[in-house]
């Protein structure tokens, strides 16, 4: 391990937790001016926009990285010209699903006749959110690659305090056309922060366009474009299912609460994984040994039992408080999805900290199935357990996706890669 990395995955931690932290208090205004119901409406806008990111180039950036810092290190303006490739493929390819299907994305997002002015507003969004996404994920590839990590951590601080401010502006000033607004606004604050590092920025344009520009696909990443394309249309499009059911069964009152508990295991989930990626990612793709690779994931174990489980505690115990101030008071009704949903998170964290190696690895074939598999797995005891217990079944089966999960992944690798027959 080199001496900076826990430092800098310190340092992004903190980052990161300021980015979660400024959108709990994004969700708590939301709730205070539009309601509970209104998670539901930016929780499933914001896996469309999930969705179309991904199509749009997100798995070229753990793909970026891996060449950058690897093979082609010496090479690194053949990568960044054939991800930019990718990348405006994706990007067309999306804008073209969001208008062939935009009549059902208006149904989804209960967008009645009238509210025809927000779909101007919904389109325009969507293609710049989805333009400054593609660039600022080209440009942090590139630092990441380079392993300029002090540049990705300032940047994500300062684009969180700036979505922050913003989004709290338009919510409470144009209500539910700020909301929607504010979906899109972290994409292109990120990028405005990027351009601000105007030396590495005119470092990025010489390496990227240095060359004349050759628009061409490189097989391997595009391998890592097709795992990303594969989990973008899983668990978001599976959530957006799971949302409907819940309102189904149980109302949509029970629903709102229900994505309320969800979206703060995301957020305990996004930050962990947040942090220890920037480093732990790039040392699962450098580690050529079997004894590397174990030493690589046991320092991913620890490291969430030392900060990520401790936390999690810490939050059980004080959930009546916690909730409360999160949302509101009237959330305390379903205070018992709690605990499965803090169980589900650690178990999560857990079976990624393994499961990294897929990507690190390019196990295409092994991550393309995994997915697949656990995301009909977490429907399937989705839609038994919210027909069986109401609201918390939905819950329970988000605990039991990751425990399976876990244990597939444990025995899975400690066996391709025989971590349970070292000396």
């Amino acid at each position: 391990m080199i001496s900076k990395g826990p430092l800098y995955t310190v340092l992004n931690g903190v980052a990161q937790l300021v980015k979660a932290i400024s959108t709990l208090v994004i969700n708590k205004v939301v709730v205070i001016f539009l309601g509970p119901s209104a998670l539901l409406f930016v929780g499933n806008l914001k896996s469309v926009l999930s969705i179309l990111q991904q199509i749009s180039g997100a798995g070229i950036y753990e793909g970026a990285v891996k060449y950058i810092t690897g093979e082609y290190k010496d090479r690194p303006t053949f990568i960044l010209q054939a991800s930019l490739s990718l990348m405006l493929i994706g990007f067309l390819i999306s804008i073209a699903l969001y208008f062939v299907f935009s009549d059902q994305l208006y149904v989804l997002l209960q967008l009645s006749e009238n509210d025809s002015n927000l779909h101007p507003w919904l389109a325009c969004g969507l293609l710049l959110s989805l333009l400054c996404f593609v660039l600022h994920t080209l440009m942090q590839s590139f630092f990441h690659g380079l392993k300029s990590y002090k540049i990705i951590v300032r940047s994500t601080l300062i684009s969180s305090l700036l979505t922050l401010g913003l989004s709290i502006l338009l919510i409470y000033y144009f209500n539910t056309l700020g909301l929607m607004v504010s979906v899109f606004i972290p994409s292109v604050s990120l990028l405005l922060t990027y351009l601000f590092h105007f030396r590495s920025v005119l470092s990025f344009g010489r390496m990227l366009f240095g060359k004349p520009f050759r628009f061409h696909i490189f097989n391997p990443i595009l391998s890592f474009t097709g795992m990303s394309a594969v989990a973008a249309m899983v668990f978001p499009s599976i959530l957006i299912v799971i949302r409907i059911l819940l309102v189904d069964h149980v109302g949509v009152q029970l629903a709102s609460y229900w994505e309320g508990y969800s979206r703060l295991s995301l957020f305990i989930s996004s930050l962990a994984i947040s942090s220890i990626s920037l480093y732990y990612l790039p040392k699962l793709v450098e580690a050529n040994t079997v004894e590397g690779l174990f030493k690589v994931v046991l320092w991913g174990f620890k490291f969430l039992a030392i900060v990520a489980l401790p936390a999690m505690i810490i939050i059980l115990l004080l959930g009546s408080y916690i909730i409360p101030l999160l949302y509101s008071s009237s959330f305390l009704e379903t205070i018992f999805l709690l605990k499965w949903e803090l169980l589900g998170t650690f178990l999560k964290l857990l079976s990624f900290s393994v499961s990294f190696i897929m990507i690190a690895k390019k196990l295409t074939t092994v991550f393309v199935m995994s997915e697949l598999i656990s995301g009909l797995l977490f429907l399937g005891l989705s839609m038994f357990f919210i027909d069986k217990y109401g609201v918390v079944g939905a819950s329970i089966a988000f605990a039991g996706t990751y425990f399976i999960y876990l244990l597939w992944s444990i025995i899975y690798f400690g066996n391709r890669f025989k971590f349970f027959e070292r000396d």
